[in-house]
């Protein structure tokens, strides 16, 4: 079994992508975009605004769009558990993935898995549990990289 070390960068920039582009083209656009477009309507609001209520709704849409560009800011300061560091003992097998952690193993047969989703860096695994597996690229050996894409090719995104 492969013990490989993620360190919090690695798992800050998989949150990152995840975050962003992990979860279609409508929540990527409005992730992006959508915290600056409301930020923009309040300022509009708040400067062309003659009335109490309109000011007060332009002072909300104001904090509102600067609390939704720094969300993803927000959770890595305040959920630091879930960025860090720690060893991931792992092994690609052509008929399963054994995962192991501190306490914990698992052996997961391809047939659990929803989805095999090749990112930039790094592969996302999700299982029917709704639970994600993130493999760094750099960290996978020549055999591990044809496993899992030779089960991409074949089924697609869905396994």
């Amino acid at each position: 079994m492969k013990t490989q070390h993620l360190s919090q960068f690695d798992r800050i920039k998989i949150f990152l992508n995840e975050y962003f582009f992990g979860y279609g083209v409508f929540f990527t656009i409005v992730r992006l975009i959508g915290g600056p477009l409301i930020l923009i309507m309040g300022l509009n609001l708040y400067f062309t605004g003659d009335t109490k209520p309109g000011v007060g709704y332009a002072g909300f849409m104001i904090a509102f769009g600067i609390y939704y560009i720094l969300k993803p800011l927000i959770i890595i300061l305040t959920k630091k558990s879930w960025f860090q560091n720690f060893d991931l003992s792992y092994k690609i097998e052509p008929d399963k993935i054994v995962v192991q952690s501190e306490k914990s193993k698992s052996d997961l047969d391809y047939s659990d898995l929803v989805s095999i989703l090749k990112r930039k860096t790094y592969y996302a695994l999700r299982t029917k549990s709704k639970q994600g597996i993130y493999l760094p690229i750099k960290y996978l050996e020549p055999a591990e990289l044809s496993i899992l894409d030779g089960l991409k090719k074949t089924n697609g995104n869905n396994v």
